[in-house]
């Protein structure tokens, strides 16, 4: 190894050594870091927003009673898996008047994300997730029975507390009514 110095006032300093203490230390930083994009909560070609006859999936849609939806509402069939968006910890499952079958997951750093109106829940509270682990599958429990309704994912992510839209985090999700195939936020 060519290791060469420097000399400051008077002194020599290897470059090569300080240069592989400084990634050792990089390197520990980076290990805390997750570098992945998010991966998608469905696998399908593309991510559909729902819209039917009783509503607007998209992030922040208007809701009755003066509310605006909390997430985005993914189409999907029944049955289909539904994959954790970043690796973490589950720290709810529940059931929901609204919600129907639903489980939040803890990624850190101030970063949930909840999956709603879900046939079956495949994780238990406190469960270490990784990213793109099934951990349940699409259904139509909750608010989401409605027959007008088609089957999806409701997806919520928050921030240290604030609600964020999911494609803020790269997901590509499409609209079914453009007639290309523009993304609506994501890469």
């Amino acid at each position: 190894m060519n290791v060469r110095h420097i000399r400051i006032q008077g002194r020599s300093i290897a470059i090569g050594a300080l240069l592989g203490a400084s990634l050792v230390v990089a390197g520990q930083q980076v290990g805390r870091i997750s570098w992945l994009p998010v991966a998608a909560p469905v696998e399908l070609a593309q991510l559909v927003i729902r819209r039917d006859a009783k509503g607007d999936g998209h992030f922040g849609a208007p809701r009755s009673g003066n509310v605006a939806h909390r997430g985005v509402d993914i189409e999907a069939p029944l049955g289909s898996s539904v994959l954790a968006i970043r690796s973490g910890r589950v720290i709810m499952t529940g059931r929901h008047r609204g919600r129907g079958l639903y489980l939040e997951l803890d990624h850190g750093r101030g970063l949930r994300s909840l999956y709603a109106h879900l046939q079956t829940i495949e994780v238990d509270t406190g469960d270490l997730v990784r990213q793109g682990q099934r951990i349940g599958t699409v259904g139509k429990t909750g608010n989401a029975r409605h027959p007008l309704i088609v089957p999806h994912l409701h997806l919520e992510v928050s921030s240290a507390g604030a609600l964020v839209d999911p494609s803020s985090l790269g997901l590509t999700l499409v609209d079914r009514l453009e007639e290309s195939s523009d993304a609506i936020g994501g890469n």
